[in-house]
């Protein structure tokens, strides 16, 4: 299922309005036509290893393939893209409609008419292309924290201990490895990116991975007073605002503060519950679920804006698939 708020919005709009909405979600990509292979915008990268040193290799199915001279790989038009490889794309429309209509991914399946499987395929391959959400930079005052989900292996049919009943506490309290770290971080101009770290306390490492050259134009870090966040302000020489909620620390000089970070904590964690659980190795993507309707919240070419993120991505099968080996290889 998808968030209330933005079910309502779709589901009250007209008939006529759903149309343009779904016909939308199919062909307003970058001016590439995704029901037909046959675009004929040309490719300027390669998908594979991102160089600009390509050249046309004839057609196959009546679609232009490339050649790389820096990775000799081939590639078309629509590799790496989320519909890449989808064999029954004359039903995209239909599903778009179900999944815009909050159906879960077995309703979606029987009223499309494809397979359980292929229902679930296609929900996660259009969340990962969403990862184009995230912003590159942070301007200004940044905010930094970290909030933490249980660890799960749902969907696991092999799992190498007893299986925990839904809502079920964790054994340990506090933060321990039975939880996932995910960081989150915004500015004052409205950026926002969260990103999962790891299992158990987040170390200065993983906040280098996570906000690796994101912040060349910040100019002040607020986060808790945890000695990861110190190390990392002072490996990038970044001047650094620490607070601790338990002693009561709320704001310096009424500029410096943690509460827009906060206030999108507690929003995502309401976006969450929707989903009664979510399975680690797919967390990331409704992460960027999240983001993409906190971006087109208060635009009205909201799905212009979806549309463009999330065809925008060359990686979203790429890390589709990733997803999927990593499944296999811990089942």
């Amino acid at each position: 299922m998808i968030p209330l708020d933005f079910k309502d919005y779709f589901v009250n709009c007209t008939a006529v309005q759903q149309q343009e909405i779904v016909s939308s979600l199919l062909s307003l990509t970058l001016q590439v036509d995704v029901l037909s292979d046959t675009g004929q915008t040309k490719a300027t990268s390669c998908p594979h290893c991102s160089s600009a040193q390509i050249r046309a290799n004839g057609t196959l199915n009546n679609v232009q393939r490339y050649a790389c001279k820096s990775c000799r790989k081939y590639f078309s038009q629509t590799t790496g893209k989320f519909w890449y490889n989808i064999k029954k794309k004359d039903k995209l429309g239909a599903y778009l409609y179900c999944l815009l209509s909050g159906y879960s991914i077995r309703k979606c399946a029987k009223q499309t008419g494809i397979s359980l499987q292929t229902s679930f395929d296609w929900r996660h391959k259009l969340l990962t292309s969403f990862s184009e959400v995230a912003p590159e930079q942070f301007l200004g005052i940044v905010e930094s924290d970290d909030l933490f989900f249980a660890y799960s292996e749902k969907g696991n049919r092999n799992l190498d201990r007893k299986p925990r009943k839904r809502g079920q506490k964790a054994t340990n309290a506090g933060v321990s490895d039975e939880k996932v770290a995910v960081i989150a971080t915004c500015d004052r101009t409205g950026n926002k990116d969260f990103r999962v770290a790891t299992k158990g306390r987040i170390s200065k490492q993983d906040l280098d991975n996570a906000l690796q050259g994101k912040l060349d134009k910040a100019e002040v870090l607020c986060s808790d007073s945890h000695r990861s966040y110190t190390a990392f302000a002072k490996s990038v020489e970044l001047s650094h605002k620490k607070f601790n909620a338990s002693k009561g620390q709320r704001a310096v000089d009424k500029v410096y503060h943690v509460q827009n970070v906060n206030n999108m904590d507690m929003r995502l964690r309401k976006f969450m519950e929707s989903f009664n659980g979510v399975a680690t190795k797919y967390l990331q993507n409704y992460l960027n679920w999240f983001l993409v309707l906190e971006k087109i919240k208060n635009t009205t070419s909201k799905i212009a804006v979806v549309t463009a993120i999330a065809f925008a991505s060359n990686n979203a099968w790429y890390q589709f698939k990733q997803e999927a080996f990593n499944m296999l290889i811990r089942t």
